[in-house]
């Protein structure tokens, strides 16, 4: 009997022991102490603009921005891990028939909308149909969608189509409360989240404060931590770091890759990821018979005008990974066997020549207007100008951006191409580098390029849909060269150590975080 006391202590022992190894890890990994999560306090973040129609998501504009505004009060049919695959979130399971052309999506129950109405399939249902009404991104191939049972939806589709479950991660699976909607009308919504997320809205003082509250009747018991969180759009990233240093911010999104290293050695805790699966880039006005760059020769003797690597360095920090291709080096739709086009400015003075632009040509490039974005672009309008390509530098506010970029408008020359990429980058490339849609409506589409893109997005297998798009890599940037590519850029969020769990950039969504998860120590 005594043996077998002493082993049940010892067991009993070595278990604590692991236990509290294990805590001491996590915590030294994630900068929280043993202690655990803690309750009380507003958490005040910083982004560098404010969104547009938060409310309403078959509208929302400026999704990015819009969608960590109000990730708060909003939540989606599913979400993405560190991977970047889907994980439960609303819907707690999805079930693909391929051959019958169907997603079935089993919903978590017991949930409320902060008006106090039921999240149900009924809800679900009005939700895609308002995004197919609107004819949201992702919902091109939705035919229909039925109410199987109190938590059940059916989406049929006229085609397969494997992003579908990717898209429910974004803005398309974003869920608000129908009766709020019924009730006050759609400007209304678009200014007054009603959703099922941790907190409930308060107010929104455009362009200088969003304002939430703890909701008490939040589905995940015990959660959230906060009393509150304040949102603070602050454009300029020197003013912004300074809030943060003043004690006015507890943590600031974006700061300048420069300071970075700083900040860190100061005490600040620093989360950086690799976003989404997108890079930085400039799309030309290819679609246009008349401009120079309907030649791929151009567009190539434009990518080789442009040491990356040096962009890197010299204005990032090291803050981002020169790239050859649309996506990163480990996103599983890296293709290894992309070559690119190193830099090389005497090969692309030879191919201008080749080309019939022997002393260069003048042209236009549209950015979207911040001092990092104004000082990059000039230092490529001087790669640029090395070559013989004389580009006229036009930076826009961010409306006139988002028309020429995002709604369909037109460009002369080259585009700024900096859109916060989808984590899958078939979904991305399906969306908005593959025509018929709104995104840089004036991109050449090659026929065969946009058939690897259909045969990525109707795969029945994730092995068959990685072919395919690494495939549509391969010609997007070795056979046709269709976008100027920089790098693929990392992002930032800088915190104090007290502010622990905020999840932003946890993921390669980086639009999403986790505000229930967040705490104050």
């Amino acid at each position: 009997m005594k043996k077998k006391g002493f082993e049940s202590k010892f067991i009993c022992l070595s278990f604590a022991l692991c236990l509290l190894a294990t805590l001491t890890v996590l915590s030294s990994a994630e900068g929280a102490p043993a202690s655990g999560p803690r309750y009380g306090g507003t958490l005040r973040i910083s982004d560098n603009y404010d969104g547009v129609s938060i409310g309403y998501p078959a509208k929302i504009a400026r999704p990015a921005t819009s969608s960590r505004q109000v990730a708060p009060a909003i939540e989606t049919l599913l979400r993405v891990d560190r991977a970047g695959k889907d994980i439960p979130w609303l819907a707690t399971r999805v079930t693909n028939n391929v051959a019958a052309k169907t997603l079935t999506l089993i919903l978590r129950k017991d949930v409320k909308f902060h008006d106090g109405t039921d999240f149900n399939a009924e809800a679900v249902k009005w939700n895609l149909e308002q995004h197919l009404s609107a004819k949201s991104l992702g919902t091109e191939k939705f035919r229909s969608i039925d109410v199987v049972d109190a938590y059940t939806v059916r989406i049929n589709l006229t085609e397969w189509d494997s992003t579908v479950t990717s898209n429910l991660s974004q803005n398309l699976g974003m869920v608000i409360s129908p009766t709020a909607y019924k009730q006050n009308g759609e400007q209304w919504c678009a200014n007054h989240p009603v959703g099922t997320g941790p907190f409930q809205f308060v107010s929104w003082e455009k362009d200088v404060r969003t304002t939430y509250k703890k909701f008490d009747s939040y589905w995940q018991k015990g959660k959230p931590y906060l009393e509150g969180i304040e949102w603070i759009p602050i454009p300029d990233t020197l003013t912004r770091q300074l809030s943060l240093k003043k004690g006015e911010l507890d943590l600031a999104l974006g700061l300048a890759p420069k300071d970075l290293v700083g900040l860190e050695k100061e005490g600040y805790v620093v989360n950086r990821v690799r976003v989404g699966s997108g890079a930085y880039a400039l799309i030309p006005d290819s679609a246009n018979p008349k401009s120079p760059f309907a030649d791929v020769r151009v567009r190539q003797a434009a990518q080789y005008a442009i040491d990356n690597q040096a962009l890197v360095k010299a204005i990032l920090y090291g803050e981002a990974e020169p790239a050859n291709q649309y996506v990163y080096k480990g996103h599983w739709g890296y293709n290894p066997a992309v070559v690119g086009y190193p830099y090389n400015p005497a090969k692309a003075r030879a191919l201008l020549a080749e080309a019939g632009y022997p002393n260069g040509f003048k042209t236009k490039l549209l950015y979207r207007s911040n001092p990092l974005e104004d000082q990059l672009f000039t230092a490529v309008q001087n790669y640029f100008k090395a070559v013989g390509i004389d580009a006229e530098l036009d930076p826009a506010q961010m409306a006139r951006f988002d028309q020429m970029a995002i709604q369909g408008g037109k460009w002369e020359g080259l585009i700024q191409n900096n859109l916060l990429p989808y984590p899958d980058v078939a979904a991305a490339l399906a969306t908005r580098y593959s025509g018929g849609g709104k995104s840089f409506s004036m991109m050449f589409i090659p026929d065969e390029y946009g058939k690897a893109i259909k045969n990525a997005i109707a795969a029945p297998d994730f092995e068959t849909k990685q072919k395919w798009t690494q495939e549509a890599m391969k010609l997007m940037v070795d056979k046709y060269c269709m976008q100027i590519i920089f790098y693929c850029r990392s992002d930032s969020a800088v915190g104090k150590a007290s502010v622990h769990n905020h999840g932003f950039l946890g993921t390669p969504n980086a639009g999403w975080w986790t505000p229930e998860d967040a705490w104050i120590e």
